[in-house]
This record gives structure tokens, sequence and C-alpha cells, in this order.
């Protein structure tokens, strides 16, 4: 006949949910970016930006410097067709060859000045020019903003240039000439340095670019893909990433990347191991306790019913046995039916909840050392209980004696210590301390009291850790949050 279901058997497990479009199975686009939204086109652009930015910062001292050396060299051109006056008995050319000279320096006219010489003097000299500039006292700014102006005019402009002759420190002409071939001259070399600065831009942000693909960004596309690849099976060791032996960012990276996806493979083995595991207690677990249950009984009926005190005793004995099983079945099944801890936060004075988890301790005395005005956000129902868990542990492991103290921890926490008088835990249980049927420190227990106790805190906004143990004793400390005055 089928049998009714029992109500503590442990619940089936749901079927598995097909992911929703738009939810949480949605797998994010790791697909490689358009050429355009990519990094290395974004650093091209940036790279040819900032060079010619570069070029522009230095384009009008240029300008400036071509502007001087053009007119020095009609001073100093000026200054060899004056020359070819002293050649002359009576210091005058016919005006042929004066016409050629004037236009062999590309001036109007132009004057020497010589110490103890007579003046020389070529051409014409008007009465009043349009601008007139002394090369002599020229400072940095002051050749940059003419250099700029000149080239920013679109009339011609008479100018009237001096300055010492470069052939001749001591001499000092003055040249007449047309400013406009000298802007058109400036206008073709700012385009040469226009045209230069692109090629220039162009070469650079492509070397950037090349380096940046090979350095950056094929490294990040093979570790994208890797990501991607071992997220799709991640028990797989062959998808694994096999780092490179490089020794900078990159590298670095790559090995932190492969030991976590070795540390989260072997994780998630285990977790899928201890799940199956988990699942078969539970299961054993159940048609057990019924069994044990019954043998329970028999054994108390065969105590009472027993004459000979030998009996009796030995009855006695494993019906103690037999409860401890029914006990270590009972937890197994609670722990895998529970799931995650649901609180609900109100105030809770501390005090009180640990004077409440005191019978837990038995026979070991338990000593409150806490304010009875200091009150914690937590849960009124699943905060004993890990305080219970707590002085339970203390009690079979020995202890005489258990104090519990809470002292500020800042940013409104309080930490409260449990701090007993046994021997302390066996090194076989610190390693797993907290995982479930792994972390027990005595023989026959169940490896469920503290990490239901660490999950109820973490609900709870704290956190429990081992502080410290030894043959003096252990020491838990418990976070949890200030209730907030109102």
């Amino acid at each position: 006949m089928p049998k009714d279901p029992d109500p503590t058997a442990p619940p089936l497990p749901p079927p598995p949910e097909s992911p929703r479009p738009g939810g949480c199975g949605r797998h994010p686009d790791l697909r490689r970016p358009p050429f355009l939204r990519s990094l290395s086109a974004r650093l091209l652009v940036l790279t040819t930006l900032f060079v010619m930015l570069a070029e522009v910062a230095i384009f009008a001292p240029s300008v400036g410097r071509y502007r001087l050396e053009y007119l020095n060299e009609r001073l100093s051109q000026a200054h060899l067709a004056l020359l070819a006056l002293e050649a002359t008995p009576d210091g005058m050319v016919d005006e042929s060859l004066q016409m050629r000279l004037l236009d062999y320096a590309g001036t109007r006219g132009m004057t020497a000045w010589r110490p103890n010489r007579p003046k020389l003097m070529l051409g014409e000299e008007p009465a009043l020019f349009d601008a007139v500039f002394d090369l002599q006292g020229a400072g940095f700014f002051e050749l940059l903003g003419d250099g700029i102006a000149a080239m920013l005019r679109t009339d011609n402009r008479l100018i009237g240039v001096m300055g010492e002759s470069p052939k001749d420190p001591v001499a000092v002409i003055a040249v007449t000439i047309d400013e406009a071939p000298m802007r058109r001259e400036m206008l073709a070399y700012g385009e040469r340095i226009l045209y230069l600065s692109l090629i220039i831009s162009l070469f650079t942000a492509g070397l950037v670019y090349l380096s940046l693909h090979l350095l950056l960004v094929r490294p990040m596309l093979r570790l994208a893909g890797n990501m991607a690849d071992f997220r799709r099976a991640p028990e797989d060791a062959g998808r694994v990433l096999r780092p490179s032996s490089r020794d900078d960012e990159v590298g670095v990276v790559e090995r932190a990347l492969a030991e976590m996806q070795t540390e989260l493979r072997d994780a998630l083995t285990q977790r899928a191991r201890l799940a199956a595991v988990g699942t078969a207690v539970s299961k054993i677990s159940h048609d057990l306790k019924g069994v044990l249950s019954a043998a329970l009984l028999e054994s108390d009926r065969l105590e009472a019913s027993a004459a000979d005190p030998e009996i009796k005793h030995t009855t006695a004995g494993i019906a103690r046995a037999l409860d401890r099983a029914v006990h270590l079945c009972t937890r197994t099944l609670r722990f895998a039916k529970e799931g995650p801890p649901e609180v609900r936060l109100v105030a809770v004075p501390l005090a009180p909840v640990v004077h409440e988890a005191a019978p837990a301790a038995g026979d070991t005395a338990v000593r409150v050392e806490i304010p009875a005005a200091l009150a914690v956000r937590a849960d009124p129902a699943q905060l004993p209980r890990v305080f219970e868990n707590l002085l339970r542990n203390a009690c079979e492991a020995g202890a005489t004696r258990v104090i519990v103290t809470a002292e500020p921890a800042g940013g409104r926490m309080v930490a409260v210590q449990v701090a007993d008088d046994g021997p302390g835990m066996p090194p076989r249980a610190l390693d797993n301390l907290f995982q479930p049927f792994s972390g027990s420190a005595r023989a026959g227990g169940t490896g469920l009291g503290l990490p239901i106790a660490r999950e109820i805190m973490r609900a709870l906004g704290g956190d429990i850790v081992l502080e410290r143990t030894g043959g003096d004793g252990t020491v838990f400390r418990l976070t949890l949050p200030l209730m907030d005055a109102r």
C-alpha cells in the first residue's frame, strides 16, 4: 500500500528554472565591440588630438621665429647690397643697378649706420610707415605677438625694420619692405607645419595603437574569452586559464584569475559533493530516525520491565545512545529543511537574551557582564540560538565557567565576547570550523552549531569569529549592530 507522506521528510528540490529573457540567467555580451567603439580606436583619436594640440602649442613660437629669420635675412641681404656702394668713388650707383640691388635684397629701401663711417643709403625712405619694428630690443612675447598679427592681416603694409646686421654686429641696418610677401611665406610655412604635424600625429597614433593592441587589447580579449569559456563549464579543469610568462600588470591579472578559477573550481566541486552527501544523509536520517525512535521505545519498555539492576543499567545506556542518535538525525533534518534564516529586526536587550540561553550550558557557570540598558538590532527568536550553541559547546568541551562581555566596536556596532575556560579546540576542527558537517570539535558532533550561528549572525548584519583558543580556554567574538536611538 502506498504510504502517506511523512511531514518530517526533507522536501524535494524544486525543478531548475529556465532562464528568462532579461533575467539573471541572461549572460552579458562578451563579444568584441566594433572598431569605432573599441579602446584602441579611442586611443588612436586621442593620440592624434594630443599631438595636434602639442603642435599648436609650438606653432605660434615657430611662426614668430620664422618671421624673425625672414627679417634678419632681409637685413643681411641689405647689408651686402649696401657694401656695393663703397666700391663706387662717389658712393652712388645708377638707377638700373639700384633697382637690381633692391630687388635682390627684397626691399624698397635700405640704410646702414656704422661707427665712424658715413651712412649708406639705397632706395627710397618714405616719410610715413604703416609700422616700424626694432629687432634689437624685441623680446620673446613681442616677437610672438607680431608674428601672429602679421599672419592674421589681410592687407599689405609698408613696414620699417631696424636691427643689427647678421654679417657685422656693429652695423645697424634699416630696411623698408612690403609685408604681403612675408605673410605669404609665413602662411606657406604654417601649411607645411600643419601637414607635417598631421603626418607625425597619425604615425605616432598608429604606433601607439599597435602597441596598445599587442600589450593590452589582445591579452584582455584572451582574458574575456577565457572567463566566458570558464563560465560555461567551471568544473572543467581544461578551462582554467594558463597564465603567460609576463611579469607586468597583465601577468599579475592572469595569475590572479587562474588562481581564482582554480579555487572556485575546487569550491564548486566540494559543494557539489557536499550537496550530494547532504541529500543522501537527509534521506537516510529520515528513515533512520523512525528506526531509532522505535528502538528507543523498546529500550524504555525493556528498562521499565527489567527487574535486574544490571539489565536496567545496560538498557539505560542504550537509551541514552539511541536518544543521541535521534537528536543527531533531528538536527540534520532540520538543517536540511530550514535554509537561510528569516529575521525580523527589532530592538533586543542583549543581557536578557544571554540569560535566556544560559540553561543550554548545563552545569557550566555563566557570568553575564553586559549593561542592562544595552540593546542591539536583532531578531528576538534567532539571537538566543547563537548563544545557546556557544554555551552548549562550552559545556560539552568541559568548561566550568563562561564569561560574556560586551564593548563598543565602532561604526554603531557592539562586540560581544564569549570566553570559556575549557581545554581549547583541537587543531583538526579549526580549518573547517564554520563548515557544515566538517567543523565538529568533538566525537559524535554534527558540526552544525557554529555554521548555524554564523548564518544567523550574518543575517542580522553582524558576524562571529574565533578570536583565540588554547589550553586556557576559547574566545568567540560576535559583532552586532546597535539599535539606533530614536
